[in-house]
């Protein structure tokens, strides 16, 4: 429930993952989506391809290069972390 918690580290790698596949834009700022683009990009990180990827913030004063496999291992850890917080919270409502 921390409202920063996708902020920082691997959460704000995925953050600009996430725009980078779902929020595409057209050169005049309509929304695009192109599922081609969306399946490609799914697999690498599925599969963790050491292919780079060029990940920028919406306002362009933040940009990562990095790999689908980092990313893969982000996404590992972030949801790691979920699913320890979400059991650490059903052990405490039934204690």
């Amino acid at each position: 429930m921390d409202t920063s918690w996708s902020e920082t580290g691997d959460r704000y790698m995925l953050k600009l993952f996430r725009d980078y596949v779902f929020h595409q834009v057209t050169d005049d700022g309509r929304p695009w989506l192109d599922l081609g683009h969306v399946i490609s990009v799914l697999n690498k990180l599925d599969a963790g391809s050491p292919d780079k990827i060029c990940l920028m913030s919406h306002d362009e004063q933040n940009i990562l290069m990095t790999s689908y496999a980092e990313l893969k291992r982000c996404f590992e850890r972030s949801f790691g972390e979920l699913l320890q917080a979400a059991s650490s919270h059903k052990s405490n409502i039934s204690a």
